[in-house]
């Protein structure tokens, strides 16, 4: 029976994608023997249909969570990346700074999706996949804030299990700060970066800092939050106040719109 070349050559390149890591166009080349604009047209037709998504984050292709099926995987958490990626290049055309998404995964924040990498400003550019502390990065602060008591009190058993190799996230725990820290975030409704943070969560502040300053806010849906989202920039600049100011509503409404996003997919996929 004779085959149809160009599907084959489609499924070819679905079997090829990651839906984690990704794949790059010339990996793709590489893994399949397909001409580069050849590949561009396929990929851009599975994007277009749904089958797969191209991250702004890193520019790898990945097949869309939605054809996953792997019982036990709690397959939401990728989800999130793929919605979010077309709100984030929305709100960086806005507002100029670019944002990341993180999810919440094994007592880390994970970054599943970035706009960093569009933003020609002096920012640092971290990768899918990155994870942050929990204590002192903005996103981490505003999880533990809207969190459920039950997740909240794990991540601190956790934390108490296996204590934090920076110094500054054991003074926030062991000296009581932690208590009005998250209830400031949730009266202000944004969580802001700890100061003595250097983005990195094995490294003190004195040895690797990325020179930003970040707020962020929560990706929730009624009572489920889904994920937390920041807008960094330069702390050089000293912008938080004018930030708070001018475009904390605009990086609340599109939390908002990431969330009722992820809740209607979720709820289409529970009825097909």
């Amino acid at each position: 029976m004779k085959t149809i070349d160009a599907l084959s050559r489609g499924l070819d390149v679905l079997r090829g994608l990651e839906e984690r890591r990704g794949q790059s166009l010339a990996e793709l080349h590489r893994t399949t023997g397909i001409p580069k604009a050849s590949l561009l047209r396929i990929l851009e037709t599975l994007e277009q249909s749904g089958f797969a998504w191209r991250a702004i984050g890193d520019g790898r292709y990945r097949r869309s969570v939605a054809l996953i099926f792997r019982p036990g995987i709690d397959d939401s958490l990728l989800r999130i990346g793929e919605i979010a990626a077309p709100f984030l290049e929305g709100l960086r055309k806005k507002v100029i700074w670019p944002s990341d998404v993180l999810v919440h995964r094994n007592y880390r924040m994970e970054i599943v999706e970035t706009s960093r990498r569009q933003s020609n400003l002096n920012v640092a550019v971290y990768s899918i996949g990155y994870r942050v502390d929990m204590f002192l990065s903005a996103p981490g602060r505003a999880f533990l804030a809207f969190c459920g008591d039950a997740e909240r009190d794990a991540i601190l058993a956790d934390a108490a299990a296996h204590p934090p190799v920076l110094a500054r996230s054991r003074q926030v725990l062991a000296g009581g700060e932690l208590p009005a820290i998250l209830e400031e975030t949730r009266r202000l409704g944004y969580a802001s970066r700890d100061p003595l943070f250097g983005g990195t969560d094995d490294k003190e502040i004195s040895v690797s800092d990325d020179g930003i300053d970040a707020i962020a806010v929560p990706v929730q849906h009624g009572d489920k939050l889904l994920a937390t989202m920041n807008l960094v920039w330069p702390r050089k600049y000293k912008l938080k106040a004018q930030i708070v100011r001018e475009l904390l509503a605009d990086m609340q409404e599109t939390a908002a719109a990431i969330a009722a996003a992820a809740e209607a997919s979720t709820e289409k996929r529970s009825t097909e």
